[in-house]
């Protein structure tokens, strides 16, 4: 297959968003994780393959011989920039403040394709913050319903606490009734797959700036599982430990056990 020129020898199967990757093409994109199943809802993959009818999502359309894929095209990008318009209608302009703020893939996504300005001219949704329980907190405003959360809950830590209640421009995220992430051992774990800064950690809350921070691969010390991590330094003290991605010991993942102990 060809993405975008370069010609691209990947496995049956394998998607066309892996495909580009692997060509050295970024394709924006939200509700996909490798790491978990993909509902190509965020409609931000959308990319032109020669022969198709409309855009295709690159997270679920798989790699066929002789395909011509086209991820910077004129309509790809009017696309993407029209998506992207749609998030920001509701989202609070609140990156000084955000913890998420320099790691964030709303932010790179807009600066690199964004509109310059918005046209919307209604009230932003105004949703305010949740406490979901244990070490996670939840701004909606900035919520983008990719799902993730929802997903790892339900497939990784397999116990579904997370939802999204109501429909269209009222829906959100939520936990059910009185049950809270405090009963789950991998909650942490949502904070880390959050593509914005909807789901951040109490812990980590206005405790330091991402550019700020050291970055040092490392093994965690708190059980024999040997999970890869990195740990994340400011001034030669440990502010966090993140999951570094070893698909032989870990995956993407780490416990909360071990994220919560690392001083």
């Amino acid at each position: 297959m060809v993405v975008d020129g370069v010609d691209v020898c990947v496995p049956e199967g394998t998607t066309v968003l892996d495909a580009a990757m692997r060509a050295g093409t970024e394709v924006p994109h939200y509700c996909y994780h490798p790491g978990l199943s993909s509902p190509a809802q965020c409609r931000l993959c959308l990319v032109e393959i020669e022969g198709a009818p409309k855009l295709m999502p690159s997270c679920t359309t798989t790699v066929a011989e002789g395909q011509v894929v086209h991820t910077a095209s004129d309509s790809a990008k009017k696309m993407r920039q029209g998506v992207l318009e749609f998030y920001l209608i509701n989202h609070p302009l609140d990156c000084p403040i955000c913890d998420q703020s320099g790691e964030c893939d709303l932010q790179d996504f807009v600066f690199a394709e964004g509109r310059q300005h918005g046209r919307s001219t209604i009230a932003k949704r105004v949703i305010g913050r949740d406490d979901f329980g244990g070490d996670v907190l939840f701004y909606g405003d900035r919520c983008v319903m990719c799902t993730r959360c929802v997903r790892f809950m339900e497939e990784k830590e397999e116990k579904p606490i997370l939802t999204v209640v109501e429909r269209g421009n009222r829906a959100v995220i939520d936990t059910f009734f009185e049950r809270g992430l405090e009963e789950a051992n991998w909650a942490g774990n949502v904070v880390d797959i959050c593509p914005v800064g909807a789901l951040v950690s109490k812990d980590f809350l206005h405790k330091a700036r991402a550019w700020d921070l050291e970055h040092t691969p490392s093994v965690c010390p708190n059980c024999s599982m040997g999970c890869n991590i990195e740990i994340h330094s400011r001034d030669n003290l440990v502010q966090r430990f993140k999951p570094r991605s070893n698909p032989e010991v870990n995956g993407y993942w780490l416990c909360d056990y071990g994220r919560g102990r690392y001083e």
